[in-house]
């Protein structure tokens, strides 16, 4: 019995470290150690640099084609889009996949079959993908202020609901325009006095 009762206990505090440690990995890929830059070249030839989208937030999502919860992720990504219209979001979608895993053509045909109108990007190397995550678990969401800075922390995972990944993107974009528009003011102040 006491031999089971410390195998037990062994078993729980392995668990435990393990989460302390998960969590603890989560939070310093959260706050990156140097600013976050994301330049990279779309499908359609442009190169996209979020230090040169200041002004608008921008909402980044780090994806791939053989990945199911990111065809759903998508969805929720267009739609979004199209309730922003007018406003100062920008969203972009950002294969992982290098060359020759996947073509620049089955790319396209990806876009193209699932109507994409947000900008696809490629990161063949990962190596923007790298700055927020070390692992592989996609999608994977960043958000930049305003300003270009990168607003942790990231999200992974895509909801089971479109209806709630939705209102979490909603919820952070919201708080950013907000903020802009705080700074913004405030900043309008600070020259009138």
């Amino acid at each position: 019995m006491r031999i089971l009762t410390a195998l037990l206990l062994t078993f729980v505090a392995a668990g435990a470290a393990a989460h302390v440690s998960a969590r603890q990995k989560q939070e310093a890929e959260a706050q990156p150690q140097t600013p976050a830059v994301i330049k990279l070249k779309g499908l359609d030839g442009k190169v996209y640099d979020s230090s040169a989208m200041r002004g608008e937030v921008l909402v980044v999502s780090f994806g791939a084609t053989w990945c199911t919860p990111c065809t759903w992720e998508l969805v929720a990504i267009e739609e979004l889009k199209e309730e922003y219209a007018g406003k100062p979001v920008r969203f972009l979608w950002v294969s992982i996949e290098g060359e020759k895993q996947t073509s620049d053509n089955i790319l396209k045909h990806y876009a193209k079959q699932r109507r994409l109108t947000v900008p696809v990007l490629r990161d063949p190397d990962a190596q923007a993908f790298s700055q927020f995550s070390t692992s592989t678990r996609i999608p994977v969401v960043v958000f930049f202020d305003k300003e270009g800075r990168h607003v942790g922390p990231v999200h992974r995972g895509m909801s089971s609901e479109i209806s709630e990944y939705k209102k979490m993107v909603r919820t952070r974009v919201d708080a950013l325009l907000k903020a802009g528009e705080a700074e913004k003011a405030a900043a309008a102040g600070a020259v009138g006095r």
